[in-house]
């Protein structure tokens, strides 16, 4: 049952939190929320691009570019780890502050929210032409970024429900909700269907309708997480009253988090800018590469990084660091037990992939081709970004945003150097591999000042656990290769040609899934365990329900 009542959070109901709710089970309840967004977001991109020309994508795609990377930020970046360490000690002093802080935060924010989206509806022919208007590539398509403007001044104004939603999502997850709140996107991406399902063409460019129905994603978005506030009492109430205790912390921290831990979001910012000099298609073949990418690491790392925070915000004040970093380890270990087997997925199976979730209608074998070179490269790229997630929150609860800022800012500049070179010499997959080199620098470093300013993360544990799971990436990585020709043959032939190839990438992954959770059991995964341990309460808990 999930904690009720009102803004009180003190030391002995932070205590009965802890107890009813690990790390793990908060980020399950919040990846169950969230798997039924990634899935219908998946069924909505591909509606998308079976729909519209690669010249329409590449338009819509660039002009959602700036309220997606807010999005990135703010629902899984900065606002959140910069809120809530301050907001938990707000609750810690009384009920009362902590309401006046939330309240005059999220006053601020809306208020920012709203004069950045006026200004980037202003400026927006400007913004567009320095991004994507290189003649060699994007802009030598006549009209092309006319129509990217005119989309985007739709889409900016997302900016400001999606802000709104983030917030509201920090002070339900600081109260131990996160199922509900993770609803939210399902509903954004019901509204984008639904838009396009209508069939109506709306506005003077292709591409209007979809952007039209961000909107109305957007208000259903922010609508789920508003009631749920109001209903338990803990709606942050509009004041000009600015002067609370906390509020300067948590914009004081919230500025280098936008470096720190939304350095992968700058980077696609900045990769958008690189691939406006590659033909027609790119910035649709990134976006659809992203999207794969986005399904393991949302249900993996934002959720455990995400339910992780308030758990390091409540150790952080601690003169023995051990819990924290035994909290930490214990993280570390479960990411890398999820994260392996995703990683090993898309690698093995980057085309099948792409062509099971995108090839139809107006996506060709061409562009499953294309986008399946820049997936097999970001099962790479997953685990450093992943690591991350766990990493630099560590820092934010340890009231320390500067280091990741500065770490993040050296690896910005050494991508824009990186990345020009690789794409001159290795075109469309260059742009992913400069990515993935830049993650792993960031994490990298990230580590060694990890090691020395806050403690022994326990390398030697996680290694351990690494190798336990080396028969079972194996096993995985077999079926992934030998078996989908054979699976995929099977249904063409005895069940369906018509959804083949959905049917034998689901059956790939269930038998991959199975068949990697019961070998890391048998040889003796901690991990695998105590994930088997809490489906079987789940299942104990639904069936006596």
């Amino acid at each position: 049952m999930l904690p009720q009542g009102d803004f009180n959070l003190d030391a002995e109901n932070l205590g009965k939190l802890k107890a009813k709710r690990s790390v793990i089970q908060s980020a399950i309840s919040m990846a169950m929320g969230t798997s039924s967004s990634r899935i219908l977001g998946f069924l909505r991109d591909a509606l998308f691009y079976a729909l519209f020309p690669r010249a329409v994508t590449d338009s819509w795609v660039v002009a959602f570019q700036l309220p997606n990377m807010f999005r990135r930020l703010l629902g899984e970046g900065s606002l959140t780890p910069s809120f809530v360490p301050q907001y938990v000690e707000a609750q810690r002093h009384s009920p009362e502050r902590a309401r006046q802080l939330a309240s005059a935060v999220f006053s601020i924010v809306f208020t920012v929210a709203t004069l950045i989206s006026i200004v980037c509806f202003v400026y927006m022919d400007s913004i567009i032409w320095t991004l994507v208007g290189d003649p060699r590539g994007f802009a030598a398509v006549p009209g092309k970024v006319e129509q990217t403007v005119y989309l985007a001044r739709i889409m900016i104004f997302y900016l400001i429900l999606v802000s709104t939603y983030a917030f509201h999502m920090a002070v339900a997850n600081t109260h131990g909700y996160f199922f509900l709140p993770a609803i939210g996107p399902t509903l954004f991406n019901l509204g984008l269907i639904g838009s396009m399902l209508m069939g109506w063409e709306f506005g003077a460019y292709p591409g209007a309708t979809p952007s039209l129905g961000v909107i109305f994603g957007g208000v259903l978005q922010v609508g789920v997480v508003i009631w749920l506030l109001w209903r338990e009492q803990l709606l942050p109430r509009w004041t000009l009253n600015w002067r609370v205790p906390g509020v300067a912390r948590v914009f004081v921290n919230m500025g280098p988090g936008l470096f720190s831990l939304g350095v992968f979001q700058l980077m696609t910012l900045m990769n958008t800018y690189f691939a406006a000099r590659l033909p027609q298609g790119t910035q649709s073949y990134v976006y659809v590469a992203d999207r794969i990418l986005e399904l393991p690491q949302s249900l993996i790392a934002v959720s455990i990084g995400t339910a992780l925070l308030p758990r390091f915000s409540q150790l952080s004040g601690a003169v023995d660091r051990g819990e924290f970093l035994l909290e930490a380890n214990r993280a570390v270990r479960i990411l890398m037990y999820l994260s392996l087997p995703a990683a090993v997925g898309m690698y093995f199976l980057s085309l099948p992939m792409t062509q099971a979730l995108f090839m139809r209608g107006a996506f060709s074998a061409e562009d499953a081709e294309k986008t399946a070179s820049i997936v097999k490269i970001y099962s790479v790229l997953m685990l450093f970004s992943s690591l991350s997630r766990i990493t630099t929150p560590a820092f934010y609860a340890m009231k320390n945003t500067l280091l990741p800022a500065a770490v993040a800012l050296g690896v910005l500049l050494n991508h824009l150097i990186l990345g020009p070179f690789l794409i001159n010499k290795y075109g469309l997959t260059g742009l992913a591999l400069a990515t993935s080199v830049s993650a792993f620098l960031y994490v990298g470093v990230l580590q060694i000042f990890f090691h020395f300013w806050i403690g022994r993360l326990g390398y030697g544990r996680v290694a351990l656990s690494v190798l336990r799971l080396a028969p079972a990436l194996a096993a995985l990585a077999a079926i992934c290769h030998y078996l989908h020709a054979p699976l995929q043959a099977f249904f063409m032939d005895y069940v369906t040609p018509v959804g083949a190839r959905p049917l034998a990438l689901g059956a790939l992954i269930g038998i991959g899934m199975l068949s990697y959770f019961l070998l890391s059991v048998l040889f003796g995964s901690i991990e695998a365990k105590q994930v088997r341990d809490i489906l079987l309460r789940r299942l104990r808990k639904a069936q006596a329900a």
